[in-house]
């Protein structure tokens, strides 16, 4: 009897394992084919000649006649922090005079801070000239720091090195997801249609968390690749789907620039959502119609400042110039001054009749706050030649004023940085000034003008040793030892 029970429990556990067994395999989630993708290196190559232009224009930045032999033997004999200050500089000024030093230093120096500054220069400057050392190690990154992998994506992804694709789509399949982000930032920015169809696949997935899945979704967007559209499509108007997986769907079959996207998104701006309409607008504003104007129009009124923001940009990527009355009244009365400030950038860059008008009025009223005329100087300085009468009539008028000296200060500021021969007279009105700052500000203008009418006043400071920091400064834009 004893027997007869242990053999039908025997069969019982037997049973009940195989169909557990069976069971697990059912539910199991299928496992994604995983692609090697065959990874080529380039072959190395030299930085490519330095661009006369900006060469020109970084050479006006050197102080002292022996400036470029000094940046050479820093870069030859300098310690990290003397070499780091340099390069950061060469950055900054987008200086392409030194790349041949700094392609022999990046092969030979043992520092990986002057490594890593040295890619984030010729990112910058965007040379392809270690292309094959980004694809070496992106290839197998594991075992870099993962700062210089990061750095190495966005170097390639300005250089727009097409042989990055393999090993990039390598990091995207690979088990270890610690670079998955940086992967997939990048096919966005070097990849084609091929890996869009290829990118859509992983929308079906469940083992995607749901950032992989808005990352993926920012990239199919910037690919544009039309056969995803379907698809994309699908999941902005699914309002069971993440919102952000929705919005950035909508900003992708935008700038796809289908004709049927148009009606989708303009459907989709009445969503109550303020963070999906400000990708609506994005998306709609790929379409140069009436209808998608007046949608954008509509959205400078709305009632979330994110989405007038987004809209007063679409009114400058698109050049709507029917816009400007509504953006000089949001520069008037917006209650957020970030959308005061893109106001008035956005209308000098529109440089209508109207829009210069208004922002002129505002440097002459004299009801007018200093804020508003620094935003209005700023604006037209930067983007049109309108104007520059009436600010080269205010920093006069600045430079005699000692009540409204920070004023003057952020005034003089924007003038050097955009000398024209307009402002000649304030160049000589600041550099008479006996304010020690707004002198300096008026060397600074010459440095950059080179008024011949201010020369001999420079030349004056130069020659006076109690003019303190302005003697020297004086004496280093007239090349005096």
């Amino acid at each position: 009897m004893k027997r007869i029970i242990v053999l039908l429990l025997t069969v019982s556990l037997t049973t009940s394992f195989i169909f557990a067994k069976e069971k697990k395999e059912d539910t199991d989630e299928p496992k994604v084919e995983k692609i090697h993708h065959e990874v080529t290196i380039p072959q190395s190559k030299k930085p490519l000649p330095p661009d006369k232009e900006k060469a020109e224009k970084a050479a006006l930045k050197d102080e002292g006649k022996d400036a470029v032999k000094e940046k050479k033997e820093t870069l030859a004999y300098g310690i990290e922090t003397e070499i780091l200050s340099l390069i950061k500089d060469l950055i900054s000024n987008e200086d392409p005079r030194f790349s041949d030093d700094l392609y022999e230093l990046f092969y030979s120096t043992k520092s990986v801070p002057v490594r890593e500054k040295i890619i984030e220069y010729f990112t910058k400057i965007k040379d392809p000239c270690i292309e094959d050392y980004a694809i070496e190690i992106l290839e197998d990154p594991y075992d870099e720091k993962s700062s210089t992998v990061e750095m190495l994506f966005r170097y390639v992804s300005e250089v727009k090195t097409k042989e990055a694709v393999p090993c990039v789509l390598n990091l995207l399949d690979s088990e270890d997801e610690t670079y998955f982000n940086g992967a997939l930032t990048t096919l966005g920015e070097v990849g084609g249609p091929d890996e869009a169809g290829y990118l859509v696949e992983y929308l079906d997935r469940d083992d995607l968390t749901l950032s992989q899945r808005q990352s993926l979704m920012k990239v199919l967007g910037r690919l544009k690749a039309e056969s995803t559209w379907d698809k994309l499509s699908e999941i902005c108007q699914d309002e069971e789907e993440n919102s952000f997986v929705r919005m950035y769907a909508a900003e992708a079959i935008g700038a796809m620039k289908k004709p049927e996207s148009l009606p989708i998104l303009i459907d989709l701006f009445e969503s109550g959502d303020p963070n999906f309409r400000v990708y609506v607008i994005k998306g709609i504003s790929n379409y140069d119609s009436a209808e998608a104007k007046k949608v954008i129009i509509q959205g400078i009124k709305d009632a979330h400042w994110k989405v007038r923001q987004e809209s007063i940009e679409a009114v400058e990527r698109m050049n709507i110039t029917e816009a400007v009355p509504y953006i000089i009244y949001r520069a008037k009365n917006d209650p957020e001054n970030v959308i005061k400030e893109k106001a008035y950038q956005v209308l000098s860059k529109l440089n209508s009749s109207e829009a210069n008008d208004y922002l002129i009025e505002t440097i002459t009223s004299k009801k007018g706050t200093d804020a508003a005329k620094n935003k209005a100087c700023e604006a037209l300085l930067k983007n049109t030649k309108a104007g520059q009468k009436e600010i080269a009539e205010l920093a006069v008028e600045l430079a005699g004023d000692d009540k409204r000296k920070p004023f003057r200060y952020t005034v003089g500021k924007l003038i050097a940085k955009y000398p024209d021969s307009e402002f000649s007279v304030v160049c000589e009105a600041f550099l008479q000034s006996k304010d020690a700052q707004t002198c300096a500000l008026g060397l600074d203008m010459f440095a950059s003008g080179r008024y011949a009418s201010c020369e001999a006043k420079v030349k004056e400071i130069s020659e006076n040793e109690k003019a303190g920091a302005n003697y020297k400064k004086a004496r280093k834009i007239l090349q005096i030892e």
